[in-house]
């Protein structure tokens, strides 16, 4: 009897014993910080992609801008006249009677490396674009507006295109325009617009799929005036006020050679 006594009293203490420990609080600190090592090396991989992207697409930036140095002091005279042209009819779509120009040094500089970046970001979806009309001449634009409300609202001295920041461009497939495709379209759209770009996808009059434009924050009357590019640009292009300078001379000899030849005169030498 003292035996089983014994027994039981020895069970009940184990008993008590597990019991006890089943209640004890679960130390889950050694759990927690190795979630939080995971997040912290989530964190710390993915700051370094963004690092390592942000230096490729500076470095991109920075190729670009020699290569334009030097384009700019191979003729700082007469380089216009270089600039290539797209006639009428170039994508099988009526443009009018003057030429477009399709000149990708024509743009401001800031677009400029966005226009680049959108056609390499295509071609790597395997989506040729084409330029069909990168700056416009107030006369282009006059004619544009009397080809009517499909071709522009908008007249002369208004258009994003006649400050170098607008562009026009289509797909091309097999060596034809893709006009009509917008699931194509869309594509190019979105990648448009991941660069920060206005895409003229999304307007209803007139839909216009194929327009890109930038206004880096500058309202049209300053646009008006002049007033093409906010202080702060400096920082990234430091030679932004002589290209702008040197655009501004071009433009005006564009202009001039396109009232020449909208007025039927002797285009100007």
């Amino acid at each position: 009897m003292r035996f089983f006594i014994g027994s039981l009293f020895f069970s009940l203490l184990i008993c008590t014993a597990k019991a006890q420990s089943l209640f004890q609080p679960y130390d889950c600190r050694p759990e927690v910080e190795i979630i939080n090592r995971i997040e912290v090396e989530k964190r710390l991989r993915e700051q370094a992609y963004r690092d390592s992207v942000h230096e490729a697409q500076h470095q991109l930036v920075m190729l670009q801008r020699e290569a334009y140095k030097k384009y700019w002091l191979e003729d700082t005279l007469n380089g216009w006249k270089t600039w290539k042209i797209n006639e009428n009819y170039a994508f099988g779509k009526d443009r009018g009677s003057l030429p477009m120009i399709a000149e990708l040094q024509a743009l401001h500089p800031v677009f400029r490396d966005k226009v680049v970046q959108l056609i390499e970001r295509c071609a790597q979806k395997g989506i040729e674009l084409a330029l069909v009309e990168t700056y416009r001449t107030h006369s282009k634009q006059a004619e544009y507006k009397g080809m009517g409300k499909a071709y522009t609202r908008k007249g002369a001295g208004r258009s994003k295109h006649q400050y170098g920041l607008a562009v026009d461009v289509v797909p091309v497939v097999n060596g034809e325009p893709q006009w009509e495709n917008k699931a194509l379209w869309r594509k190019i759209g979105i990648t448009g617009e991941q660069l920060g770009l206005r895409w003229g996808g999304r307007w209803r009059h007139p839909y216009d799929p194929g327009h890109f434009e930038w206004t880096g924050g500058m309202p049209p009357s300053q646009l008006a005036q002049g007033k093409l590019y906010h202080p702060k640009l400096i920082e990234l292009y430091p030679c932004i006020e002589a290209d702008l300078r040197m655009l501004n001379r071009y433009w005006e000899n564009w202009e001039a050679e396109q009232a020449s030849l909208a007025n039927n005169t002797t285009p100007t030498q």
